[in-house]
């Protein structure tokens, strides 16, 4: 029965109140102080984040673009031209043209970051690009981009206030001979100025990326003076062992908060600053508070309504949340309330009412596979009278015929086919087991249809063998493909059984090359196994199915499409491994 509250919601309403009363004064007092160095603080943290976000996108299209230009090194056309074009004929050798010029726009058009690409043939004296096609070597650009000298911690090079990045081949060429090819990748330095605009969100500040060894820079263009301060500076940061920071930097009389981050991969450091005004000047709107201090009295009484309200509303909306989530199916949801109020009488009849609903739920699951077990032992008991007939007129007929050998091996086959089927002991058996009976049903029915259908069963990969699956899941598929795919198949039947062992699971597939599968039928096929709960059929596709969910859970059972043979294809999906947190209704 329902108890008296111990404590209400009045007293813990005033008791609310002081709490945010007294401590509100309290922290007035300190705000000024802690405001300038939490905003700088917090300004500094964005900053770097910025520029560290940034960097990284940069040095992955970057790297992307220095991928591709290594897989284009190995173009076969490249290598033929480069060594046997004289004696090409030249029909070949135009065609081979005309596919490097195609891949180099493929290149040029991978990234926005390429402004051209070109190869460049010391046999032909040519150079193929992605803007002209064929063109004479410029040999100034040429020996610039193929020097041995070259920076090893950057894939840049600088020629004429232009960044290339340059593949000679091969790439240690002897000081005297030219590289028998070089391709190289010209950067568009509009767009990576495009980027550092992006960067900056103040109009007083700006970006740059720079190399570290004062070779080359590239800026938002903002400020031309201050971005060659900052260049000297980043340059003896990193120098001195430095690769990120923010620090405030004297420049012309104004302080910078200046960020810089460096990229041993691009050896470039990406740096962004803005005015320090900028970042205390907010800081004059926390003075207010203490203005405001006399204002937050005058509305202490509204705001006590205020929090009369959440006090109510808060409990109402967990309480709330909690049905909704109840009304979607999560039926281990529960509610906890610390105080001994009227919500707290109104929770613990929720967590009751759950609970209750969960029992309900776990009973009807259980009759529903129990149901499903009965089923099962339904169609275990049956034993198809065509089949039963059909195989004493076979038996019949080789005794007749006096085939004793075949009269032997075919009644031990029906033998082991009436002991497993009959066997009562265990609703489960081994993959191997059960797959070993298939065969035997397939052995059985190749002597009645020797002469029409041909049969190929694959090999069960050996991690699978000892795994525990329900009984009768592979057969009555292979039945099916028997009885219905290939009934009026006159001749050249084929049915294929093959085993496919993923990460997770094991398929089983069961294909037939039958001709009389309509679309409509595989629709119908396909409904069915989608809706097994409204679905009255107890034997077939249906019962295999439904007894592989109940048994593995609802992302296994069996898939039915169209195979490459043309007729019906069946896709048993089991998982590959036991899972230890799964445990039928039956054996708990």
């Amino acid at each position: 029965m329902f108890k008296r509250p111990q404590s209400n919601i009045y007293v813990k309403l005033v008791f609310t109140l002081l709490l945010i009363v007294v401590p509100l004064y309290t922290v007035s007092l300190t705000l000024n102080q802690s405001g300038e160095e939490a905003v700088k603080s917090e300004i500094s943290n964005s900053m770097q984040a910025n520029v560290h976000f940034y960097l990284g996108l940069l040095e992955l299209d970057i790297s992307k673009i220095v991928k591709l230009g290594r897989e284009y090194m190995a173009d076969e056309d490249v290598g033929k031209l480069s060594v046997v074009a004289p004696v090409m004929p030249d029909f070949e050798k135009t065609a081979a043209l005309l596919r490097i010029q195609n891949r180099l726009l493929l290149l040029k058009a991978s990234s926005s970051y390429v402004t051209n690409a070109s190869i460049h043939i010391s046999m032909l004296d040519r150079t193929i690009s992605a803007n002209n096609m064929v063109n004479p070597i410029p040999r100034d650009e040429f020996r610039v981009l193929s020097a041995p000298a070259r920076q090893q911690n950057s894939p840049f090079i600088t020629w004429h206030n232009r960044l290339f990045i340059s593949y000679p081949y091969p790439e240690y060429a002897l000081s005297n001979r030219d590289p028998v090819f070089l391709l190289d990748i010209e950067m568009d330095q509009k767009e990576i100025e495009h980027v550092l605009r992006q960067i900056i969100d103040n109009k007083e500040g700006g970006s740059l990326l720079v190399d570290h060894d004062l070779q080359w820079k590239i800026s938002s263009g903002e400020n031309e003076e201050t971005d060659h301060a900052l260049w000297e500076w980043v340059s003896d940061k990193v120098n001195s062992g430095h690769s990120k920071g923010v620090e405030t930097v004297r420049i012309s009389e104004e302080d910078y908060v200046v960020s810089f981050e460096h990229s041993n991969f691009l050896g470039a450091t990406l740096v962004k600053y803005i005015p320090e005004r900028n970042v205390t000047g907010p800081l004059d709107k926390h003075r207010l508070w203490f203005w405001l201090l006399s204002l937050i009295s005058a509305v202490i009484i509204a705001f006590f309504s205020y929090v009369i309200y959440r006090v109510i509303h808060r409990p109402l909306r967990t309480l709330v949340r909690a049905f909704r989530a109840v009304e979607q199916g999560d039926f281990n949801q529960t509610v906890q309330y610390r105080f001994k109020d009227e919500f707290s009488y109104l929770y613990g009849q929720f967590n009751g009412m759950v609970e209750r609903l969960r029992v309900l739920i776990h009973e009807v699951y259980e009759q529903q596979y129990r149901a499903q077990v009965s089923e099962f032992r339904q169609l275990q008991s049956q034993i198809n009278p065509h089949f039963l007939y059909n195989s004493f007129f076979t038996l019949s007929r080789m005794a007749k015929n006096e085939d004793y050998e075949n009269v032997t091996r075919f009644t031990r086959y029906l033998g082991e086919y009436f002991q497993f089927i009959t066997r009562d002991g265990t609703g489960e058996v081994t993959l191997e087991a059960e797959c070993q009976f298939a065969r035997t049903f397939m052995d059985i029915q190749a002597y009645r249809f020797s002469s029409r259908i041909n049969v190929s069963f694959g090999d069960l990969p050996p991690g699978c063998r000892k795994r525990m699956v329900p009984r009768l899941i592979l057969q009555p598929i292979i039945e099916n493909a028997y009885n219905h795919g290939l009934a009026n198949k006159k001749k050249e039947g084929r049915i294929e059984v093959v085993f496919q062992e993923q990460a997770e699971s094991l398929t089983m597939a069961v294909e037939d090359n039958g001709e009389e599968l309509s679309d409509e039928r595989l629709n119908e096929l396909q409904a069915k196994l989608r809706y097994t709960q409204s679905e009255p059929e107890t034997t077939g596709l249906v019962n295999v199915h439904r007894r592989i969910q109940i048994r593995f859970g609802d992302r296994f059972g069996l898939r039915v499409s169209r195979g490459s043979l043309g007729g019906l294809r069946v896709e048993i999906r089991i998982p590959a491994e036991e899972k230890t947190d799964h445990v039928p209704i039956a054996g708990r």
